[in-house]
């Protein structure tokens, strides 16, 4: 059988499964794959802004989200939210326990959004402005 090489340096030999990748794979399976499954949103992201450069431009830093979950930020200062794509944004001053309450929502639909075209949202005079607590995105 021809032999494969890892990145770790071991020997994979395609056709053969170690008895624990097969007790992984069964636990996986019995646990139910829908689970441990996530929706990727390859055409968009979230990235924000609490700072700014010499030429007082704001710099973006990215944000890791689950589609459809919670993500708790906590984060003071930031002054803009960069929205690129399609999907729904909705951001709050709470944590993700109260979401909701007094939230912004901006939707981007896939016509006229794609992974290129972006919105800067100014969180300044919103209920943000000074904190941003929690965003959920979806798409």
């Amino acid at each position: 059988l021809p032999r494969c090489y890892a990145p770790s340096g071991s020997i994979v030999v395609p056709g053969r499964m170690s008895s624990v990748m097969r007790a992984l794979l069964l636990s996986g399976l019995a646990a139910g794959a829908s689970a441990v499954t996530v929706q990727a949103c390859p055409k968009a992201s979230v990235e924000v802004s609490s700072s700014a450069n010499a030429a007082g431009t704001a710099q973006f830093e990215a944000v890791s989200t689950s589609n459809g979950e919670c993500t708790k930020m906590a984060a003071g200062g930031v002054t803009a939210i960069k929205f690129c794509g399609p999907g729904k944004l909705t951001i709050s001053r709470m944590t993700c326990e109260r979401h909701d309450y007094k939230a912004i929502t901006v939707e981007h639909s896939q016509k006229e959004y794609t992974g290129t075209t972006c919105e800067t949202i100014s969180t300044k005079g919103t209920v943000v402005d000074g904190h941003l607590g929690s965003m959920t995105f979806s798409c």
